[in-house]
């Protein structure tokens, strides 16, 4: 026998369930910022201790990336802030369409 803490046994409805919703264009600009502050801190540090800097993302991404170093440029350092923000941004964005539609 099995009894329940709850004296209303009434089947639940969903119909009076409010679903939360992601703001895509919020969530966009908010990660494009981000990744533009980190991308913009991975190049100081790359041009401040490039040793440094190199030995800790070999070690984080167990690889040896020292061979495939390339000197940071400013046409590099833009193309890579733009690439960076706006690809994580609209990854971002397509997550919050796809879980307002999964939601509903």
């Amino acid at each position: 026998m099995t009894t329940s803490s709850y004296h209303n046994e009434q089947p639940r409805s969903n119909r009076n369930q409010v679903v939360a919703t992601l703001n895509p264009r919020s969530l966009f600009a908010s990660t494009a910022i981000i990744s533009g502050v980190f991308f913009t801190a991975c190049v100081l540090a790359l041009a401040v201790a490039p040793q440094a800097t190199m030995a800790f993302f070999n070690y984080i991404l167990h690889a040896d990336l020292t061979n495939i170093a390339r000197p940071v440029t400013p046409s590099n350092f833009i193309v890579g802030l733009l690439a960076w923000s706006l690809g994580t941004g609209l990854y971002a964005a397509l997550v919050a369409w796809i879980y307002n539609r999964l939601a509903l």
